[in-house]
């Protein structure tokens, strides 16, 4: 019976090998991203930031609101 093609070499050989497949085509890949400009990458930064903000400013007042309306129900069951 012949020997199947499907094992080139031992495990560690196939191992490095796959690896540096993988990493030519990670290679190949990077080189297709359309990267942002500077620009770009500024006005998102600050789309972020606005964002978060506004997010953050958001969850304080409800999170106060729902403070101030647990101590209410409190202070009337007491």
């Amino acid at each position: 019976m012949a020997k199947s093609k499907s094992r080139d070499g031992n495990l560690i050989i196939r191992i490095v090998k796959g690896a540096f497949r993988f990493l030519g085509e990670v290679k190949a890949e990077l080189i297709k991203v359309a990267w942002p400009t500077k620009d770009e990458v500024i006005a998102s930064t600050w789309v972020v930031i606005i964002a978060v903000a506004i997010t953050s400013v958001w969850i304080f007042a409800a999170d106060q609101a729902s403070a101030i309306l647990v101590n209410g129900l409190i202070r009337l069951i007491h």
